[in-house]
C-alpha cells in the first residue's frame, strides 16, 4: 500500500478505518462480488466502490487481482 494510502486511512477514525479495510479485503478476495460497484466512465477499465463519503477507485487484471489507483473522499478523488 502506498503512503499516500496510508495516510489516508489513517487519518479516519477506528470505526471506518475497520470498515474501509473490511472492504479492501472483500475487494482482494472477489472483486466482482461487491455491491455499489460502478464502472468509470469513459474509455477505461476502472471501477470505484463507495463508502459513505469515501471513493476507491481500482482497476481488476485479467488474473483477478486487484490494483488500488486511489483512495479518498468523494469531492477529491474525481
Amino acid at each position: 500500500m502506498s503512503d499516500k494510502f496510508q495516510k489516508f486511512i489513517d487519518s479516519l477514525d477506528d470505526k471506518f478505518r475497520a470498515l474501509l479495510k473490511n472492504k479492501l479485503v472483500e475487494l482482494r478476495k472477489d472483486p466482482y462480488s461487491i455491491k455499489d460497484v460502478i464502472k468509470m466512465k469513459g474509455d477505461t477499465d476502472l471501477y470505484r466502490v463507495c463508502i459513505g463519503k469515501v471513493r476507491i477507485v481500482y482497476r481488476i487484471s485479467k488474473d483477478k487481482s486487484v490494483e488500488v489507483i486511489d483512495i479518498d473522499y468523494r469531492g477529491n478523488i474525481y
